[in-house]
């Protein structure tokens, strides 16, 4: 007898089943994975402002912004994360002394103009990243030299009335300046030779700036210069290169380097051992470390070996954060470096890496 059926159950097949399950799957794991994001945001938030930040400030002459975050942010160096994102602030760069600054929330810092006015008077400039006439001098000559350029360098000769010395205003001789029509020249003294303390590579040589001189008169030999600045005396054999101060000064956007980075803190121009904020180093690595300006890298206090005093072994002390700085010029081996914060003596020797 033939059984009669009322009720047919629908074929299906395993692959429809398994293929419907994995999307589910992923549209769980995306879900999880927004959410997870979005709390991790909220949290890094909620710790990146300060407690004790103020809910206004109203822009003066000489802030940077470095320093107007650094009253606002944990770490100062992400300000332009926040401002970037911010309606009311489309280029971050450009606020004003006299602008008020409005906090109503870590992504909701507002900018209110209380005095209104055409800005075209390049004396009100807007707010720097960080301080223009401390890196000045370092962005408008190479100060870092290979070996082999030294020969292509002009020099010194002597005064006009045979000084040997030269300040502020003396006139002198030189030889060898190639451009005879630069906007100014930087004189330099060749100093130290820098090594890499781990491989003994020799990465460059740092020219140290002792003044600056205008052409007064150009010539294929001989020429004659004057002395418009000067920060040590100026000696014959000392070296010259030409620059240009038109350029304008570059904005810098602090970020982290996008890959590890590990070096040396080398030398300070200043010809100190231990520096502080917004004192230049030099430290190893450059472009072909992946360095770039406005790269912010942390210092490490680098710690000798010492003795314990019970077992009388040696040890060596983990390295320390000191502070941090901002790579603002970068060179094929070495940069250029401004101390940003030191919450201890940065010294030459001290190691740095990513923030």
């Amino acid at each position: 007898m033939r059984r009669l059926s009322f009720f047919k159950r629908p074929q299906v097949r395993s692959s429809n089943v398994h293929q419907g399950t994995q999307s589910l799957t992923k549209r769980l794991i995306g879900l999880v994975f927004i959410l997870t994001s979005l709390a991790a945001i909220t949290t890094a938030n909620a710790q990146a402002l300060k407690d004790d930040a103020p809910d206004r400030y109203v822009v003066k002459k000489g802030d940077t912004l470095w320093g107007i975050a650094n009253r606002f942010l944990r770490d100062p160096w992400r300000w332009p994360l926040i401002w970037q994102n911010n309606q009311e602030i489309a280029n971050p760069h450009l606020i004003y002394p006299g602008d008020l600054l409005v906090v109503t929330g870590l992504n909701n810092i507002k900018v209110v103009r209380l005095k209104p006015k055409a800005r075209r008077s390049d004396l009100d400039r807007g707010i720097p990243a960080i301080p223009p006439n401390v890196i000045g001098p370092f962005l408008t000559s190479p100060l870092i030299i290979e070996p082999g350029e030294l020969d292509e360098t002009g020099y010194v000769l002597q005064g006009v009335d045979d000084e040997i010395l030269l300040g502020k205003y003396d006139q002198f001789y030189a030889r060898n300046l190639g451009d005879l029509d630069a906007e100014g020249y930087r004189v330099f003294q060749i100093g130290e030779t820098l090594i890499e303390p781990e491989s003994g590579e020799v990465l460059g040589i740092e020219a140290r700036h002792l003044g600056d001189a205008r052409m007064l008169r150009g010539e294929e030999d001989i020429s004659k210069l004057v002395v418009i600045e000067s920060n040590e005396d100026i000696r014959p054999g000392n070296r010259i290169m030409p620059y240009d101060d038109s350029a304008p000064l570059p904005y810098f956007e602090p970020r982290a380097p996008e890959n590890e980075v590990a070096g040396w803190i080398l030398y300070a121009p200043k010809g100190v051992r231990d520096v502080g904020r917004f004192d230049v180093v030099i430290i190893s690595g450059g472009a072909r470390e992946g360095l770039e300006p406005g790269h912010v890298v942390r210092a490490m206090a680098h710690r000798k070996n010492r003795k314990d005093p019970v077992t009388g072994e040696t040890f060596t002390p983990p390295d320390e954060s000191s502070g941090l700085m901002m790579v603002f010029r970068v060179f094929d081996k070495l940069s250029y470096a401004l101390v940003m914060e030191a919450t201890r003596a940065i010294s030459l020797g001290d190691r740095y890496q990513n923030p």
